[in-house]
Order: structure tokens, then C-alpha cells, then sequence
């Protein structure tokens, strides 16, 4: 990482004990409504508007040790930057839903749409790499059609990837009409 400091550090990929106690860390910071009375009341302090705007807030169902394992040993490679992104998104996903539900389905969903976005980041990389490495020294194994023949391939690669990441999100949106669709039509049902 070299931004807006003087001196390159280091920052190596979390392990996946680490993932884990970050997507738990997120989880409770951005997932879990307050449980406790002073937990409540710093909920309180911090949004007065609440009170009279009747926020609301989401339940995880479904949701235990073994899927957070799971989720933890699937974001291999990932930054803390991600994983803290990846759960935001599931909030998010969750607050589209009717029931303000946040469900295993939703987490997979968003992960393989991020897992997508990790590939698509990791062929920037490469193709970054390979422009740094002709700044430094000209190839000249790589002139004319070979190097025309490697752009081309990471093209496709990139378009690939896009694609995929633009069904993932249809599909979540697919998901979301679904349950909205279901809840009311419970709804029509208790009426």
C-alpha cells in the first residue's frame, strides 16, 4: 500500500481465523439490532430521529457459526476493505427485502457477486503489472500480434467477468421482487 503515506507498507491478506472474527466484528456493527437496554439507549443517542421516524431495523434468520465459517473460508484473498464492504452490502440487501430480513441466501448471493468483483480486480492487477513491466523493460518476445493476442485475451476475460457480475445482480434483484411478491401475497391472504 502506497497512498498518501511516505513509506510502502505491507499489509498482508487476512488469515481465515481473522475473516472470520471480521465478517463477525461487521456482522454485530452493521447486521444485529441492539439487544440490551444500554444498547438500546446508544441506538437512541445516536439516532434521536428514530423515536418519531420509526426506524427500523433488520433480524439475520438462519444466520449461526457454520455459515459464518463457511463465508469466512470462501473469501479467501479477500482485504478487510472487502469483507467490510461484502457486509454492508448484505445490510443493505437486507433492508430491500419486505421483511427486513438478512437470510443465508442473501449472503451467497452477495458474496459470489463480490467474489466476481475480486476476479474482475485481480485482471486489472495483471494487466497493471504487465503495463508497469514495459515501462521498466520492452519485451521483445511481446511486439505486434503476440502482445495485440494478450490484450485481447484479458479484454475478454474482463467482459466475462462483467457479464457475470451484471447477472448476479439481476439475479438478486430477482430475488428481492420474489419475497416482496411473497409477502404480499401473504398479506392479501390475512386480509
Amino acid at each position: 500500500m502506497h497512498d498518501r503515506i511516505d513509506e510502502v507498507v505491507n499489509f498482508g491478506k487476512p488469515s481465515v481465523s481473522e475473516r472470520q472474527t471480521m465478517l463477525y466484528h461487521y456482522l454485530v456493527k452493521y447486521c444485529q439490532p441492539p439487544q440490551t437496554q444500554t444498547e438500546k439507549f446508544q441506538f437512541l443517542w445516536r439516532y434521536p430521529r428514530s423515536i418519531y421516524t420509526g426506524k427500523r431495523q433488520i433480524r439475520m434468520e438462519g444466520i449461526d457459526h457454520a455459515v459464518i465459517e463457511s463465508m469466512a473460508e470462501k473469501t479467501e484473498g479477500f482485504s478487510g476493505r472487502e469483507i467490510m464492504k461484502m457486509v454492508v452490502a448484505w445490510h443493505d440487501a437486507a433492508f430491500t427485502t419486505p421483511d427486513l430480513l438478512l437470510t443465508p441466501e442473501i449472503l451467497d448471493r452477495i458474496l459470489e457477486k463480490f467474489q466476481l468483483q475480486h476476479q474482475l480486480k485481480s485482471t486489472w492487477t495483471r494487466s497493471e503489472a504487465l503495463m508497469y513491466e514495459k515501462m521498466i523493460d520492452i519485451d521483445s518476445s511481446m511486439v505486434g500480434s503476440q502482445q495485440e493476442d494478450a490484450k485481447s485475451a484479458r479484454d475478454k476475460e474482463s467482459e466475462d467477468l462483467l457479464e457475470k457480475i451484471s447477472g448476479q445482480r439481476i439475479a438478486l434483484k430477482d430475488l428481492r421482487e420474489g419475497t416482496k411478491q411473497a409477502a404480499s401475497t401473504e398479506e392479501a391472504k390475512k386480509e
